[in-house]
């Protein structure tokens, strides 16, 4: 996704995230709620078995990499984030929706899946 593409749909999702509802930005979704933002990514794996913690906590990274990346490259996201905390997932598509994996808020880690080492 190029440039133009990313700010035209972070400016349609701020109006939808406005309402509650989420929205998905690339390989993100996003969701706002009164004071929270929540961006969740999405594991490449193809099986839950095949996660470890090491390997979560480098996608959870990823994850906030790239959301970064978008706020950069988007300042108006970046002025729809004042005022709230930011809160980031890692969950895995199971097809039927999403299984939690992990979340991070304020530097703080929350296992949601028991993971092997």
């Amino acid at each position: 996704m190029d440039k133009k593409e990313l700010q035209e749909r972070i400016t349609n999702a701020i109006v939808l995230l406005t309402d509650g509802h989420t929205f998905k930005v690339g390989d993100l979704t996003f969701k706002s709620q009164k004071d929270c933002f929540s961006v969740t990514g999405w594991t490449l794996k193809n099986d839950l078995k095949n996660i470890t913690k090491k390997t979560a906590l480098t996608e959870l990274k990823e994850t906030k990499d790239l959301f970064n990346k978008m706020c950069v490259a988007a300042p108006e996201l970046s002025d729809f984030l004042v005022g709230k905390e930011i809160k980031y997932h890692l969950s895995f598509d199971c097809g039927k929706g999403g299984v939690g994996i992990c979340n991070e808020m304020n530097d703080e880690i929350k296992w949601i899946t028991d993971l092997k080492e």
